[in-house]
């Protein structure tokens, strides 16, 4: 899977999770930025703020938690075919910054992406 394509991805389950008012209600009081930084491709950012999630390309100045991974590791962890606790422990994933909150957003990430 490409860059491009992983960004595509978090664009459809980005629209969803807007979409579904159980996520809705989840996030309502979060001010969260997550930074994902693919090793093959352009970075992008989700911020998730009053109950919306946003998606935009490049680098924010000061992110909540910096998510680092391949393009293919970062999908298959969106779509519940890597489990992201084994791939941060074997070095396949990458966090800094807020780990519950990567946790947390894994779970709303899984719930809308299938």
């Amino acid at each position: 899977m490409s860059g491009e394509d992983v960004y595509n991805l978090f664009e459809v389950i980005v629209s969803r999770a807007n979409e579904r008012q159980e996520v809705k209600s989840k996030i309502t009081n979060w001010d969260k930025v997550f930074q994902f930084k693919p090793s093959d491709s352009e970075a992008f950012v989700l911020h998730i703020a009053n109950g919306e999630l946003k998606l935009s390309k490049g680098l924010h100045p000061n992110p909540s938690a910096t998510i680092e991974a391949s393009s293919q590791d970062l999908a298959s962890i969106v779509k519940g075919e890597l489990d992201a606790v084994k791939a941060f422990f074997s070095g396949r994933l990458k966090i800094k910054g807020d780990v519950f909150a990567t946790q947390e957003l894994n779970n709303i990430l899984k719930a809308v992406s299938t």
